[in-house]
């Protein structure tokens, strides 16, 4: 197979809290297990499974001019067709905080011929390449508005569609620079399509602050425009407290997914949250801890948190403070036409008022 959809890109998903403990042992049961477990189905068909990965290795290289890592190779099938399907990721991620992150991996696949030989090579990493270029491209931007303390996570499509048909397809382009170059000479029947999140690791103590910090995502909105980058845009600005950082914060994780929750009643609405007490200490513990720690500090410890961790039932779960989400009544018309409002039309963007920071109801600190 030459071309692989988004749906085959392998995502290590974040477990909810109840299955916590089963995920831990099942992930030491697959780390000691050998590499053939981890495969969707054994090689059994005599073929040289170095054979394959040097073909995907080949390709790669000649695809992007760098050498990358190829495991994991097995056997799938789609519509009646096998193939073989590989992890990868680029060597030079090898020893930093990315080799840890499925976030920077991708997959490839060699189509299955008969009598052992190999047909073409597809691959999935120019997803990778354009979500990256993407962030590249907007973190001076973003740190300029927002401060040092974020992280981005992204997903991005490159899109078209034949002159006088409504539907975009997904295409494979290479890197954003490209992607840019396609749109400009056929806006009308090229896009991209954004899911953009910016996790601000600095909450909000007050009223002055939080109006700031709507002027910011106004703003922000604003060089999206101008960058083309609007008109199909999903956009998340996401306030998470600083405590996360402090070096007791993955103990105290661990407490809380250990502990039996209590009802809360939050803006009228009755809430699961971790014991009052543990909430007290966690709060305590970590702003002491936090005190003590320099930006620098701070910066090494938030850049140590993995991308694939950026979720609700992740780094946002409990210390997610406030959140701003913004669509595009483009997003939402290829998205979620069924649910689209008058409102939701009527929203442009193009005035402050339209910015809305929302607090999280499952906030667990208490200041």
């Amino acid at each position: 197979m030459n071309n692989i959809s988004e749906g085959e890109i392998i995502k290590m998903g974040n477990k909810k809290k109840n299955s916590w403990l089963t995920g831990l042992i099942i992930a030491l049961l697959i780390i000691s297990l050998p590499p053939a477990f981890m495969y969707i189905k054994s090689l059994s068909d005599g073929t040289d499974v170095g054979k394959v990965r040097r073909k995907i290795k080949e390709h790669l290289y000649e695809e992007y001019g760098k050498e990358f890592v190829v495991d994991r190779i097995g056997i799938r099938s789609s519509r009646g067709q096998e193939f073989y399907q590989a992890r990868i990721y680029p060597k030079s991620i090898i020893g930093t905080n990315k080799e840890r992150d499925e976030y920077y991996y991708s997959t490839a696949s060699v189509s299955k011929k008969s009598f052992g030989r190999l047909g073409g090579v597809g691959d999935a990493y120019p997803l990778v390449n354009l979500k990256l270029g993407i962030e590249d491209y907007l973190m001076p931007r973003a740190k300029e508005l927002f401060g040092k303390r974020i992280l981005m996570k992204t997903e991005a499509h490159y899109k078209k569609r034949e002159p006088g048909n409504t539907a975009f397809w997904g295409y494979k382009v290479k890197s954003y620079e490209k992607a840019k170059k396609l749109i400009a000479k056929d806006p009308e029947n090229r896009i991209i399509e954004l899911d953009l999140q910016i996790y601000i690791f600095n909450r909000i103590d007050d009223k002055k602050e939080k109006e700031k910090r709507r002027q910011q995502i106004f703003d922000f909105v604003q060089y999206l425009k101008d960058e083309g980058l609007f008109e199909y845009l999903e956009l998340g600005v996401i306030f998470i407290d600083q405590r996360v950082l402090a070096p007791s914060y993955d103990k105290f994780r661990s407490k809380i997914y250990r502990s039996d929750e209590v009802v809360v009643e939050v803006e009228g609405e009755e809430i699961y949250m971790p014991p009052m007490k543990l909430r007290r200490e966690m709060s305590k513990v970590l702003q002491e801890e936090l005190d003590k720690m320099s930006e620098k500090e701070l910066l090494v410890s938030m850049r140590k948190i993995n991308k694939e961790d950026l979720t609700y039932d992740g780094i946002r779960e409990y210390n997610g403070q406030y959140q701003c989400w913004i669509y595009s009544i483009g997003i939402l018309e290829e998205k979620y036409s069924s649910s689209i409002t008058k409102k939701d039309r009527e929203r442009t963007y193009d005035k402050i008022s339209d910015v809305e920071l929302i607090k999280y109801k499952k906030y667990i600190y208490i200041n």
